[in-house]
């Protein structure tokens, strides 16, 4: 009987460790193609086993790659620049040698201006002398010879200024009777060639000091021929008629407004 149980007691011990290896095997066979067919890797189970993970290199980010196409197109930019600046300094180079040139060529064209602008003032020398020479001779042939001068009467209207300007451009000055014997030969030629009663202008004035009459050349007048009459006698302009006229008609002098326009004599030395 003792026998029998012990008997029993070791075929089912050795069932039941038979039953144990086949599920362990099982178990076994089922979990390592799970590990190997998974999808993900799971780090936090194999770091829970124990066991060690392969280092793996991380593949590039999206980061590193605008990083990088930045860095290229600063490069790109600086190399354009530089390309640029070159540019420039060549056109900076050619422009400084055109504008060496430009100004090399207007030194000579201003060399050749001073010649000519000195060529133009000999011309206008000559013209001037040639037109004051024409004026005496002109004075002398058209005018009258009085002593040691001739005289003309212009039938142009000018102020006093005015004459007195084209009376030196003619190469003479403006009339001036210095004695009786020249102021009765002025009116008289005056009244020849100005029928009627015509203001013209003498060279004498009191521009300076009222009262004190000069002649063209700054001498002082001494002789007078100032028109009397109970009614009008002159001068009476006071200060505001400071310069001289002759009437046509009886040679009389008379004191007036110096911007009158009015017919002028001119003397010219013989």
């Amino acid at each position: 009987m003792s026998l029998t149980v012990i008997l029993l007691a070791v075929v089912g011990f050795s069932f039941l460790s038979s039953c144990n290896s086949a599920d362990d095997e099982t178990s076994l066979v089922i979990s390592t193609p799970d590990l190997f067919q998974a999808p993900e890797f799971n780090e936090e189970t194999v770091l829970g086993r124990g066991d060690t993970p392969d280092i793996i290199e991380p593949e590039p980010t999206t980061a590193v790659s605008d990083v990088e196409s930045t860095y290229n197109y600063i490069l790109s930019r600086l190399a354009a620049m530089d390309q640029a600046i070159h540019r420039l300094n060549v056109g900076h180079y050619t422009l400084d040698v055109k504008v060496s040139q430009l100004v090399e060529r207007m030194t000579r064209l201003d060399s050749r201006l001073g010649d000519t602008e000195d060529a133009i003032q000999q011309v206008s020398s000559y013209c001037k002398d040639n037109r004051k020479e024409i004026g005496r001779l002109e004075g002398c042939q058209k005018g009258r010879k009085i002593v040691y001068k001739c005289v003309l009467v212009y039938k142009v209207y000018a102020t006093y200024a005015e004459a007195s300007q084209k009376c030196q451009e003619r190469g003479g000055r403006m009339a001036m009777p210095r004695d009786r014997k020249e102021q009765e030969a002025l009116a008289e030629y005056v009244k020849s060639v100005i029928p009627g009663n015509w203001p013209v202008w003498l060279g004498i004035n009191d521009q300076r000091s009222e009262g004190l009459y000069l002649f063209e050349d700054t001498t002082r007048v001494t002789y007078f021929q100032w028109r009397k009459h109970f009614l009008s006698s002159q001068p009476d302009g006071g200060k505001r008629e400071n310069c001289v006229s002759m009437s046509s008609d009886d040679g009389d002098w008379w004191d007036t407004y110096c911007d009158r326009r009015m017919y002028y004599l001119c003397e010219f030395d013989v």
